[in-house]
């Protein structure tokens, strides 16, 4: 063939393979996240963590109660599988079995396709361990803690995802653990209180420095706000900022800051750290008596710390009243730090105080009750009681006396667990009535204790009155914003202790039911509230 002819033939397939057009390139629409899970070994994990995978709303949700034994326990590795080309969180790459991520809290793992589409995963891991909710208190007993008498040495874990002050590690030393309460103790969730063996201000309380605190269980309050609610109008009422108390009354409500517990490796449940009820800067500080101030005439007077208690305390610590009988334990000084002197000046001062009560002028606004009963003071507490509907708010009763101060005054507010009509041992018209009334009395005494004898004095009623009409709207808004704020700030908290303790359940023989759900139980303080609100409109008025 000619030399040309091979060029032309060559030059004209050239030509025509030029014009063939490319096959096109089909990229894939796949972005599907076929499985997601955190390995055991890698995570520091006592067992794998699976996830409940809801493919159709594409969400992913899985609860883990166990400690994770690691340096930065939020940030875990998990493994997954998808169809497309990546996965990537917050923006960024992340590769199965490589990649850490946080899962303190809820996130979007989102898998691209090769042509650009992309499918959104919602991931959400209830471990109140790594949860921004409530700070983390972890318990490591070295033995049972069957006891409320002996401590038991504990080393103790505590921090807080919103403060960095007040936290406690195992190498800061050990502390005391013991149980606490009375009918609440017998329960299967406990309450405790720690020592620290030193001052100390747990997690931001800083209040106070104290050794002793106590984190209560709410065993058979099932919406675990109870006591929290009657902390909150303590605050209301006892407020210093309105300086309208004498000045020697000590305005002090305890504080409120529920806690995630381990148990060791198990989670234990929300619990509410609070103060002990002690004398303490901070807490209720009388003026400092001990054994070797004796009987000094200059010291004697105060201070002192008393409490009527049902419970069978035994004497130099409880004593009775002359004429009532009414039962009642010295709190400051304690049993292990006082003179016999000291004792005997208080119990006979309560003496005075009730026979000038139930005397034939006890009205007498100079010479009767209130010469020795701090009225103010008084006030506060019939409201604060009245209004959380506590059928126990007068069994136990808190008063203190000033040095030089010839008064008994009336706080603080504590143990409010059965208001809110928690009670099923009172009268089944109970709600319809003040507690001074219908409500258990002071132990030892008769239906007629001392709040049966106040409230016949007009002028007190007419004070109660006074005081619940300037403060009613305020302490209703402070109840609702409760309500409200706390169930919302802790929803995997609370979903995590009736995991452990079961909601619809009670092991009190004292205690009602609450409401079918926990939603519910909040609905039916929050009714409960309104209703007795205008029961107080009405008894308060007359």
């Amino acid at each position: 063939m000619p030399k040309r002819l091979v060029t032309g033939l060559i030059l004209a397939l050239l030509a025509f393979t030029s014009c063939r057009e490319e096959p096109e390139v089909i990229l894939s629409g796949n972005c599907e996240l076929l499985s997601f899970g955190l390995e055991s070994a890698r995570n520091g994990l006592l067992s794998p963590i699976e996830f409940d995978f809801d493919r159709e709303n594409r969400t992913l949700k899985a609860m883990y109660l166990t400690w994770i034994d690691s340096e930065d326990p939020e940030m875990m590795i998990p493994e997954f599988r998808i169809t497309g080309k990546e996965a990537r969180v917050d923006g960024k790459p992340v590769i199965s079995g490589k990649t850490p991520i946080s899962f303190a809290e809820p996130f979007t793992l989102t898998v691209y396709a090769e042509n650009g589409r992309t499918e959104d995963y919602h991931i959400d891991l209830n471990c109140p361990q790594i949860n921004t909710e409530l700070p983390v208190l972890r318990l490591q007993p070295s033995a049972p803690l069957t006891s409320k008498t002996d401590y038991v040495e504990t080393v103790l874990t505590l921090y807080s995802p919103d403060t960095d002050q007040g936290w406690w590690e195992p190498g800061d030393g050990t502390v005391g653990v013991r149980g606490r309460g009375n009918s609440t103790w017998l329960l299967p969730k406990k309450p405790y209180r720690i020592k620290f063996p030193e001052k100390f201000s747990p997690v931001g309380l800083d209040h106070a420095r104290e050794k002793s605190w106590v984190i209560l269980a709410h065993d058979m309050d099932k919406s675990l706000l109870r006591n929290h609610l009657g902390f909150t109008i303590s605050k209301i009422l006892f407020s210093p900022a309105e300086n309208r108390h004498h000045e020697k009354a000590i305005l002090f409500t305890p504080c409120s800051q529920f806690v995630n517990v381990y148990m060791g490796d198990k989670y234990h449940g929300i619990y509410q750290m609070s103060d002990q009820m002690n004398k303490a800067d901070g807490r209720i500080d009388v003026e400092k008596l001990t054994e070797k101030d004796g009987a000094d005439p200059e010291r004697i007077t105060g201070g002192h710390i008393l409490e009527t208690d049902v419970h069978q305390a035994s004497a130099p610590v409880r004593f009775r009243t002359s004429l009532k009988g009414i039962q009642i334990n010295h709190k400051y000084p304690d049993e292990e730090d006082f003179a016999q002197a000291q004792y005997e000046y208080i119990e006979q001062f309560v003496d005075k105080a009730e026979s000038v009560l139930y005397g034939g002028i006890f009205k007498d606004p100079v010479d009767g009750w209130r010469k020795y009963f701090d009225e103010k003071t008084l006030v506060d507490f019939i409201i604060a009681k009245e209004l959380a509907g506590d059928m126990d708010g007068y069994t136990s009763t808190y008063l203190y006396k000033r040095r030089g101060v010839d008064k008994l005054f009336f706080g603080p507010v504590w143990d409010v667990d059965k208001g809110w009509d928690n009670e099923r041992r009172g009268a089944a018209d109970f709600k319809d009535h003040l507690m001074i009334h219908s409500g258990f009395v002071m132990p030892g005494g008769d239906k007629h204790h001392w709040f049966y004898r106040f409230w016949e004095d007009e002028n007190l009623r007419k004070a109660v009155n006074e005081r619940w009409v300037r403060k009613r709207q305020e302490l209703l808004d402070a109840i609702e914003v409760e309500l409200t704020a706390r169930p919302a700030g802790m929803v995997k908290s609370i979903e995590a202790n009736f995991t452990v303790w079961p909601f619809y359940y009670q092991a009190s023989t004292e205690a009602k039911m609450p409401a079918s759900t926990y939603p519910d139980e909040i609905n039916r303080i929050r009714r409960l509230t309104a209703d007795r609100a205008a029961v107080l409109d009405s008894e308060f008025a007359k």
